[in-house]
């Protein structure tokens, strides 16, 4: 069965689709898997149901495009090939033809039917070929239960096929030697038996998988039959002089010595091979002809002592290389009968295997450019900077990428901690590793537990069946961000210390560790040594989280960075809304020199929102949000100079503590002292707001 006849067709998504687009294209086509087109690349890729549902796992939300979901893991299959011959890791899988046209995609289920028909036809095909052989064929299994017979054996017997299947074989046929053959694991040829009013021969074999004996097999052959075989004898010695013209005129040289080693014949391409003619060495042994110095070794030898199958080296005469197998040939005792040597010219080989090294050494070259153009590419694209220390961070992330230390980031809120935390991940494990991010914030405190270590089955009340994966797990060989660490409750930082420590975890219910690789990556916008004096936070935890503590500064202390994040997220928004809006250099100068309490975050929402209600293709200041910028004068006209003043302080005052919620805030805005800041508000009676 070809992959045409179980592909199933699916229009591409794009890469600003959301994952609830292809969740739902997915569960109408029933399938799990979907590519994903780029208008102007075309094909970039596609996202799996695995992977969707692990970023939502992960907190990311429906709504999220699908651009940062593509994996490369996805199979491209053709439509002419055999499904039988597709590996199970490969699907799901998408299907191309010959040009690299999308046509569908092959889901598991598919996959799964296609395996079953073909599983069916086999075993229809084993059975139409036992009932085509001439001879009754009895098979039984390790305890004696008969379970295969043919037509044949059913006209022998004269039993039908019911009478023998699923029952002991002593029983339908009281005078097999099969049992013995098990017990001996040696086979029985040629033993007369008496079957149906006729006279049969039987030759009996065990059946081994794997080293053991699993069943036995019989083999029934009506001796007035035998007649009609010695006329065909003829038959086989033209067969036998077939078969010496097909060894002499192969290609691939070929070698044949007795049981003792002693050359019985050669063919014209081991001649040609090897420039040894076989007049010289036809007729002597194997252990004479190494002595003279024809081989530095001979594979006949090592097959008789050995008595399997080995392949080795050759040097000929000293000079020429070739590549030499022995195949032992045992006679019906179980002695050794025949060694028949295949030998294979490698002087070619030598030299091809020499010029792979050398693109070996060439592809590594390349991977090594490639890693640090990705490098620079991901510093260009993904994080937006500067700035003296976000270059400092940026080189120390990169340096301790190369290492499995543990990490931790350090900074306010929207500071960007997580795109340092995926920027060591690329650097260190790549991309092809998973990358697996938690809130320890985000999830209740009495399910955290099992988030991250995963639980056993019936480990609580309303487990799974099955059980779970932990996080731990889901990261293996690869990175765990731990975001908000400092909110991780008490009773789960010693747990986390273990399996830090020890690189192994318990799943809740469960006795038995589990190893893990994971490398650990935490971050926190808390003061962390304060908690640890608090006894909020375990010493020993927090000392083995700062192997190597990175901080990332507030965007009010690397405001040259500003401009360039102001542009990028520009740029982002006008591609996203189909925009060509600009920013006046009044408006860049207003957002450079405020003070962004939440960070990048909040400078990205605030351009947003200006992008989104400005009514021209320039933003100005009155599109300015009212926190940033005032508009107008506060004071009334004619108003005396004191109270104008008054009100504009109270204002002022007014609307900055509406941003903050902190006068010590207020008073690192506005420019002023603490002290000033809480006599005015006293003043104006704003403490109490």
């Amino acid at each position: 069965m070809k992959v045409s006849s179980i592909v199933i067709p699916v229009e591409p998504l794009s890469l600003n689709d959301t994952i609830s687009t292809a969740l739902s294209l997915m569960h109408s086509r029933n399938v799990d898997i979907v590519p994903v087109f780029d208008p102007q690349k075309g094909p970039v890729g596609a996202v799996t149901l695995k992977d969707l549902l692990s970023a939502m796992h992960s907190g990311i939300p429906m709504t999220g495009t699908l651009e940062d979901r593509l994996t490369d893991r996805a199979a491209r299959l053709s439509p002419d090939e055999e499904v039988a011959e597709i590996p199970e890791p490969a699907i799901p899988a998408l299907v191309s033809d010959n040009g690299g046209k999308f046509i569908g995609v092959v889901s598991l289920e598919g996959y799964a039917a296609a395996l079953q028909v073909a599983i069916k036809e086999f075993r229809e095909q084993v059975s139409s070929i036992m009932n085509s052989v001439e001879s009754g064929i009895i098979a039984i299994n390790e305890s004696g239960t008969v379970v295969a017979a043919n037509s044949m054996a059913e006209d022998l017997f004269g039993i039908r096929a019911s009478g023998f299947m699923g029952r002991n074989i002593l029983e339908v046929i009281p005078n097999t030697r099969l049992m013995d053959v098990m017990k001996s694991v040696k086979p029985l040829i040629g033993q007369k038996f008496e079957g149906q009013n006729v006279s049969l021969m039987v030759n009996y074999a065990p059946v081994i998988r794997d080293g053991r004996v699993v069943g036995a097999v019989s083999v029934f052959q009506d001796i007035s039959r035998l007649e009609k075989i010695s006329h065909e004898l003829g038959v086989v010695k033209g067969l036998n002089r077939e078969l010496g013209a097909i060894i002499h005129s192969s290609y691939d040289g070929i070698w044949i010595t007795d049981g003792e080693g002693l050359v019985l014949d050669v063919n014209e391409a081991y001649e040609r091979i090897t420039g040894i003619p076989a007049k010289e060495v036809v007729g002597r042994t194997m252990q004479e002809l190494v002595n003279e110095g024809y081989y530095d070794q001979s594979v006949t030898l090592v097959v008789m002592k050995e008595l399997k199958s080995v392949t080795i080296n050759q040097t000929v005469k000293g000079k020429k290389q070739i590549l030499v197998t022995g195949n032992p040939i045992f006679d019906e005792n179980g002695k050794l009968f025949r060694v028949v040597t295949n030998v294979r010219d490698v002087t070619d080989l030598v030299n091809l295997q020499d010029q792979l090294h050398q693109e070996k050494e060439q592809s590594i070259k390349y991977k090594t450019e490639l890693n640090h153009l990705r490098a620079i590419q991901i510093m260009d694209s993904d994080i937006i900077f500067r700035s003296v220390q976000m270059r400092q961070i940026i080189d120390l992330a990169r340096k301790v990428a190369d290492v499995d230390s543990t990490v931790l980031i350090t900074g306010d809120s929207g500071t960007g901690k997580e795109l340092i935390a995926k920027l060591i991940h690329r650097q260190g494990k790549g991309d092809t590793s998973p990358f697996i991010n938690i809130n320890c914030a985000a999830i209740p405190e009495h399910l955290l537990e099992s988030e991250l270590f995963g639980y056993e089955s019936g480990a609580f009340t309303g487990a799974k069946k099955e059980g779970k994966l932990g996080l731990f797990e889901l990261a293996n060989s690869g990175t765990l961000f731990l975001d908000e660490i400092g909110e991780l409750p008490l009773s789960l930082q010693v747990k986390l210390l273990r399996a830090i420590q020890e690189r192994e975890v318990y799943r809740v219910g469960g006795t038995k560790a589990i190893p893990i690789d994971v490398r650990i990556v935490a971050a926190t916008n808390k003061d962390l040594k304060k908690m640890v004096n608090d006894r909020q936070f375990r010493d020993d935890l927090y000392y083995r989280l700062m192997v190597v503590p990175i901080h990332v500064p507030p965007l009010r202390e690397r405001r040259e960075d500003i401009p360039l994040l102001i542009k990028h997220f520009v740029d982002e928004f006008n591609s996203h809304f189909g925009y060509t809006k600009t920013i006046s250099l009044q408006v860049l100068d207003k957002l450079v020199n405020y003070t962004w309490l939440g960070n990048v975050r909040e400078l990205r929402n605030v351009v947003e929102r200006m992008i989104v209600m400005s009514q021209g293709d320039e933003i100005t200041l009155n599109d300015l949000p009212g926190f940033i910028y005032v508009r107008q004068p506060l004071h009334r006209h004619g108003a005396r100079l004191k109270e104008a003043v008054i009100e504009t302080e109270t204002y002022l005052l007014t609307e900055t503590y509406k941003e903050c919620r902190s006068w010590q805030k207020v008073a690192e805005i506005l420019g002023v002292d603490r002290a000033t800041i809480f006599r005015k508000a006293s003043k104006y009676h704003l403490l109490n707001q």
